[in-house]
């Protein structure tokens, strides 16, 4: 690998050999053949396609971001009958909510700074687990 004039990686293909398939797998893969030609054209032109469906996704999800850049939702729900009181409504439910976790105690703490302690150290706890799953894979192989 430190030789510039000796591809190390063309030596290591050149001592890879070929691998055979096991004698079992054939069956099992023209088996799934014959079932997926015996299929109707329509059902293998609806059948998963991942990467067509991710793509639709992404392209709707593109389209409704452009539309919310150049028409603003909530000012077309302000004309709709009974959604400005439901937009009046949402303040005062998140304050009246605010103000019970304030209140309620436990064991003479209130309950939203325990509970903001609480997410704060699970998302610490996923970080970590995260980044020990990925070393221990780096590991691995």
């Amino acid at each position: 690998m430190s030789d510039p004039n000796n591809d190390w990686l063309d030596a290591e293909l050149a001592k890879l050999h070929d691998i055979e398939a096991p004698a079992t797998l054939l069956p099992k893969v023209m088996q799934e053949v014959r079932e997926r030609a015996a299929r109707p054209w329509w059902v293998r032109l609806l059948g998963p396609r991942t990467a067509v469906w991710r793509s639709l996704v992404l392209a709707i999800s593109v389209l409704v971001f452009g539309l919310s850049l150049v028409v603003n939702p909530l000012q077309i729900a302000a004309h709709l009958p009974g959604v400005i009181a439901l937009i009046d409504l949402v303040p005062l439910l998140l304050d009246a909510a605010k103000t019970a976790l304030l209140r309620a105690k436990i064991f003479n703490y209130s309950v939203l700074p325990l509970l903001a302690m609480a997410a704060a150290l699970s998302y610490i706890l996923l970080v970590a687990s995260a980044s020990a799953i990925q070393r221990l894979a780096g590991v691995r192989k």
